[in-house]
């Protein structure tokens, strides 16, 4: 039974999750486009749009935890982890970057940069425990 559950949470993380991407497409593209069609938009329309891009990506988050949430120990310990390790990986590099960055040793880099970073980073880790992990069964 709780097998199950756990293909039905994962089910529905990933419907939604596409559901968020498809938003989010139409959000940055169509907002993109939108703002094009002024000479100089006005401030509040750029901050909408910002906003309207950002809000699929803050969602990716509530799924997750609704999925930690619907999940056995097991799986949840493993994204837990996971989620911990990109986590402290992106806010060291960023950290580390900033720091160099005040010192002038590096070019500037916009924030919006430690998302993409970090979703990168989770699935090299997953994807790095997934290789482990059948390494470890093959032995």
């Amino acid at each position: 039974m709780a097998g199950q559950s756990v293909r039905l949470a994962n089910k529905r993380y990933r419907r939604d999750f596409a559901l968020t991407m498809v938003v989010y497409v139409v959000a940055v593209i169509g907002g993109a486009f939108f703002l094009k069609t002024f000479d100089t938009p006005p401030v509040w329309v750029s901050a909408l749009v910002a906003l309207a891009s950002s809000i699929p990506v803050i969602f990716v988050f509530v799924l997750m935890g609704r999925l930690l949430r619907e999940t056995d120990e097991y799986t949840r310990l493993r994204q837990t982890e996971v989620l911990l390790l990109a986590g402290g990986i992106t806010l060291s590099l960023c950290v580390t970057w900033g720091f160099l960055e005040m010192a002038e040793i590096v070019p500037h880099i916009t924030s919006f940069w430690a998302g993409p970073l970090f979703f990168f980073l989770m699935g090299m880790v997953q994807l790095g425990r997934s290789l482990v992990e059948k390494k470890e069964i093959e032995t």
